[in-house]
């Protein structure tokens, strides 16, 4: 820089050769914007605009004040001039602080930085991105219909790219068209799986060259076709469409164990799950679309690629807890395994399997502790831990789904000891609480029925706090099984039976 600062000072430079200078300056800016070197592309605009003494640090500023001089007849023929390459400079400069300032949360600023973007010199496939960043600005700004009109010009004309795509999804996820979102996602799996052409060579410089490939915090990252095949997924597992979910999952698993990509990385926003969590989710999406052979089968699988890095021995299991070599969600993933087993052989109608699936997950979960305390994404994994909340959710879900399995066998005197080891694992599970309501009245304890339906009645009442953790998905699809549908109206018909005279 200092090199520039001397040449462009200096009193005795030949006036016919500044055309050659800026020109030469334009093409020493286009690398340094390339390159991220922010601080000394804003140096050299400054020198070119004579305007150090100013400080200016605005670069969209010092590109616009830049008026390279004009070429003479008599100079070199180029193919890009200084003027063309200030335009590609601004252009380039603008949508990269528009990206930037969209990802820090400063919208207003984005959408001026964007608008300066695509009224430069702006390729289509250019064009395409800013106009799904300013898709993004506006769908976060509360304007969904502005954020529509950009999202559809972008998708306009040549091939169909993947970032207008899954901006379309999520757009259409905050207005509640499910249908909808769910094509922008199928679309995006079918774009992402074509092979892209050859690129042609580049004689000019271009705004795509000054441009930087998308972090997994930019809204024009897609990431893999794993990654959007997992959204897809998980997507229809979570709104019901379990038969969807179930083809899609093992679509992904397909994918994921052929090779096709070496690792899953989970998707970065919102934290997606790891590995062994695709493949519980998998279980319970078959499970819930009536698949429970195909759901043992995934499990299986899970089970051989997990249950080896169990600690064998007592002396392991305090090895394991305080973090060494084993996954500290390892314990957690094989117990799941185990409930969802017990869950499958339920819908296949064996009883027996299931007490025994059951039995195993209970076994593992009560010598498992929680990793961490603080409050946090759940399945997470890269964070390493297990929460104390789904620990006792996984325990709760557990000891209920055995205890209903004694209860469809008349052991009720089991069930009962299931039902109330679930509301002291988790006394927050009103699931337990029912199903330990409705066990007490079955065995005619009609004094401790009560006494509960007056505790659950009184629970009901209180506002519900929102949660601030949010389970993994298999949990959360595990759970709405044991769930009783309105626990209202069976409290309601509850009090009716105590207002019924009892046998003497």
């Amino acid at each position: 820089m200092e090199l520039w600062n001397s040449v462009l000072h200096a009193s005795s430079l030949p006036r016919e050769l500044l055309p050659a200078l800026h020109h030469l300056a334009g093409l020493q800016a286009a690398l340094w914007l390339s390159t991220d070197r922010l601080g000394d592309l804003t140096l050299l605009l400054q020198t070119l605009n004579s305007s150090q003494s100013e400080a200016s640090g605005d670069v969209l500023f010092l590109l616009k004040t830049w008026s390279p001089p004009a070429k003479e007849s008599d100079d070199p023929l180029t193919l890009q001039d200084a003027q063309g390459l200030r335009d590609v400079l601004l252009t380039a400069s603008a949508f990269r602080q528009g990206l930037q300032e969209l990802i820090t949360g400063s919208l207003p600023r984005a959408l001026s930085s964007l608008y300066e973007a695509a009224s430069g010199l702006c390729p289509r496939p250019v064009l395409v991105q800013v106009y799904t960043a300013l898709g993004t600005c506006f769908r976060k700004m509360g304007n969904p219909q502005r954020a529509l009109l950009y999202l559809v010009a972008a998708l306009k004309g040549e091939s169909i790219c993947g970032p207008p795509l899954l901006e379309a999804s999520r757009l259409y996820r905050q207005l509640g068209n499910t249908v909808a979102e769910l094509e922008s996602l199928e679309l995006l799996v079918e774009a992402l799986n074509v092979i892209p052409s050859s690129e042609m060579p580049h004689f000019l410089i271009e705004v795509e060259l000054l441009l930087p490939r998308p972090d997994p915090a930019s809204p024009l990252h897609c990431g893999t076709p794993s990654q959007v095949k997992y959204l897809l997924a998980s997507r229809c597992l979570q709104i019901g469409r379990a038969e969807d979910a179930a083809e899609h999952y093992l679509d992904l698993l397909a994918l994921l164990l052929d090779g096709s990509e070496p690792k899953f990385s989970p998707p970065p926003c919102p934290p997606g799950p790891c590995m062994p969590e695709v493949f519980l989710e998998a279980a319970a999406a078959l499970i819930q679309a009536g698949r429970a052979q195909d759901a043992l089968t995934v499990c299986e699988e899970l089970l051989s690629r997990t249950s080896f890095l169990l600690p064998k021995m007592p002396q392991l299991w305090k090895d394991a807890r305080k973090g060494t070599k084993e996954s500290p969600h390892c314990p957690t993933w094989v117990s799941a395994t185990y409930l969802l087993l017990g869950q499958a052989w339920v819908k296949l109608g064996a009883p027996k399997q299931a007490i025994s699936e059951f039995s195993r997950c209970l076994e593992l979960l009560f010598r498992t502790t929680p990793k961490d305390k603080e409050q946090g994404p759940a399945s997470n994994c890269e964070q390493g831990y297990t929460s104390d909340v789904e620990l006792q959710q996984l325990r709760a879900a557990a000891l209920i789904s055995r205890g209903l399995e004694w209860e469809a066998s008349g052991q009720d005197t089991k069930a009962l000891q299931d039902f109330l080891l679930g509301v002291q694992v988790y006394p927050g599970s009103g699931d337990a609480s029912f199903h330990l309501l409705q066990t007490l009245k079955r065995l005619d304890r009609r004094d401790e029925a009560t006494a509960l339906w007056h505790r659950l009645k009184a629970q009901t009442k209180l506002p519900q706090e929102n949660a601030t953790w949010s389970l993994p998905l298999y949990l959360e699809t595990c759970l709405s099984w044991i769930h009783p549908p309105d626990l209202e109206a069976l409290l309601e018909e509850f009090q009716q039976s105590l207002q019924e005279p009892c046998d003497l």
